[in-house]
């Protein structure tokens, strides 16, 4: 039984941490510069991103994530702007969504 659940809290750990590292520049990670970050583009910039990753940022599931749709999967999910500043040069703490 204590092996169960020092399984289940070590998957619990990865999947957070996981979640954590799916943070970058919308410019960093659109490798060609047309706009739109592909499924391609996503796995190279995070390699170790599940297929499920790409899809919850793909809100409209157009097979591309645009600028906005990073953002508001970042915002959604509590990641803020790398430099601490959002993409109106207003300054925010890292990790707390734009106001």
């Amino acid at each position: 039984m204590m092996k169960i659940l020092v399984i289940a809290l070590l998957l619990t750990l990865v999947g957070v941490a996981s979640h954590a590292q799916l943070n970058g520049h919308f410019g960093d990670m659109d490798a060609n510069k047309d706009k739109k970050v592909t499924a391609d583009e996503f796995a190279a910039f995070f390699p170790n991103s599940k297929p499920d990753d790409f899809k919850k940022a793909d809100a409209n599931g157009d097979g591309g994530i645009t600028h906005d749709e990073w953002h508001d999967y970042k915002e959604k999910n509590k990641l803020g702007h790398l430099d601490g500043k959002d993409h109106d040069d207003k300054d925010v703490k890292p990790g707390q969504p734009k106001s």
